[in-house]
């Protein structure tokens, strides 16, 4: 009987510090840390601030802050083969810059359309799957969402979102 009880207490602790994602969540999920693990990503980004973002599970942006200086990579995931397309020295204004790698401008849940942001629903979605997360030194989460290309009201700051937005924009004219 205690060990009945034991199990139930354990259950509600740990339920009360995780949220169960759904398997699209964190195919999402796994398709970005399959990105960072190739071997150029992952020494790169290893101890350093930096976001992911990617489109349908296929197309990626990684940017990080590095010494003072923006690098981002810009990465196709074709059959589970990483194909870096292009990694160059980014310009973002002091104010983008430092917005975009303050953890303070991100909520700490994994947000999707179930999340309790949308439960007073949504004005507008559409367009592609979209995947974010912005990942500290240590590794922690933070903004972590899977929504719409096109969505509002957006959990990431507008600036930040439209930056990524933008870039995917770019990158997919040359291809």
């Amino acid at each position: 009987m205690k060990f009945v009880l034991l199990f139930f207490c354990c259950s509600l602790y740990l339920s009360g510090y995780s949220q169960s994602l759904s398997e699209a969540d964190l195919v999402s999920r796994n398709k970005a840390e399959m990105v960072l693990g190739d071997s150029l990503i992952m020494n790169t980004v290893k101890g350093h601030d930096h976001i992911v973002f990617s489109v349908a599970d296929k197309y990626f942006i990684v940017l990080l802050k590095k010494q003072g200086s923006f690098m981002e990579y810009h990465i196709q995931l074709d059959n589970e083969r990483i194909k870096v397309l292009t990694d160059t020295v980014v310009q973002l204004s002091g104010e983008l810059g430092n917005r975009i790698f303050d953890k303070t401008m991100y909520k700490k849940e994994f947000i999707t359309f179930d999340s309790d942001f949308y439960k007073s629903g949504y004005e507008i979605s559409s367009g592609n799957i979209t995947y974010f997360v912005f990942k500290d030194k240590e590794g922690e989460r933070f903004g972590e969402s899977r929504l719409s290309m096109l969505i509002k009201p957006n959990p990431i700051d507008s600036a930040i979102y439209s930056y990524f937005v933008k870039r995917i924009m770019h990158y997919s004219k040359s291809m």
